[in-house]
């Protein structure tokens, strides 16, 4: 994931920062359909992106709201 973080140009780690890269990950993924080695792993990128920011949200004041934003942003990139 390190190297996603980094070529985003983010540069401190926050919910919707991951979320952000999460779905260009997902983006990605979706520019080559089937069964491509380089799509599946930007999908499991995304995931795991998805899963950090889910987890940083929890710790969150209002870890609701921020889950629902992260659902909302994650699947209208989809």
């Amino acid at each position: 994931m390190g190297p996603w973080i980094d070529a985003s140009g983010v540069t401190a780690v926050s919910v919707f920062g991951l979320t952000n890269i999460a779905c260009d990950a997902l983006e990605q993924a979706r520019l080559s359909p089937g069964r491509v080695r380089n799509s599946a792993f930007q999908l499991l990128t995304a995931d795991a992106l998805i899963t950090y920011a889910c987890e940083l949200a929890l710790d969150g004041e209002d870890p609701d709201l921020v889950l629902g934003v992260i659902m909302q942003h994650s699947g209208a990139s989809s």
